[in-house]
């Protein structure tokens, strides 16, 4: 898609972070979820204060994909421990990567996991992981052709609520061609 601008997140996005992540991940979960444990979990997790202070932890990295000054998209990469089946050094969590409904199917969302690969091979990591609810197929499938493998289970808290999510991994590697010419998807893998 023409005209979309992926660029890193700056401390006065918090504000139109918070809501359109809010947004975007009640229209993706709120249907499947209780109104109480979802309420409890994005009052919390997509609070522009929250937002905010997450802006600024230099261990965690916001890309946000923008049509005409809006946002359409966005993915949030950090520097954390990382859970049973994927590599204790070198790995990198993307913690959420949503894309306004409107632009389903627009390569909008391969385009923000591109951003975040080059991101992780600028920080020198080479593994992207994530959890991802196993009542999500749609989800799930998205990532597999993006190249993740599922690798294992986790335990995501939707407020109160205790849900399964699957654990996906990207060598980076194995998808990817890294060399002096940048970062270029391998030619390796027919996605």
């Amino acid at each position: 898609m023409s005209n979309v601008n992926i660029r890193n997140a700056a401390a006065d996005d918090s504000v139109a972070l918070a809501r359109f992540a809010k947004h975007t991940f009640l229209a993706t979960y709120q249907e499947q979820n209780r109104p109480e444990h979802i309420q409890e979990y994005v009052s919390h997790a997509f609070s522009p204060a929250t937002i905010g202070t997450e802006l600024h932890d230099p261990a965690a990295v916001f890309l946000v994909a923008e049509r005409d000054s809006r946002i359409i998209g966005y993915t949030k990469l950090r520097e954390v421990p990382a859970p049973e089946g994927v590599p204790q050094h070198g790995a990198m969590e993307m913690e959420r990567i949503y894309v306004a409904r409107d632009y389903f199917g627009h390569g909008i969302g391969r385009m923000l996991v591109d951003a975040a690969v080059a991101q992780a091979v600028h920080r020198n990591f080479g593994f992207i992981w994530l959890g991802v609810w196993k009542q999500n197929p749609e989800a799930v499938a998205f990532y597999r052709k993006c190249g993740f493998e599922i690798v294992g289970s986790k335990v995501f808290m939707m407020g109160q609520d205790p849900q399964e999510d699957h654990v996906m991994l990207l060598t980076i590697k194995n998808v990817y061609d890294v060399g002096s010419a940048g970062l270029q998807r391998s030619r390796k893998r027919s996605h």
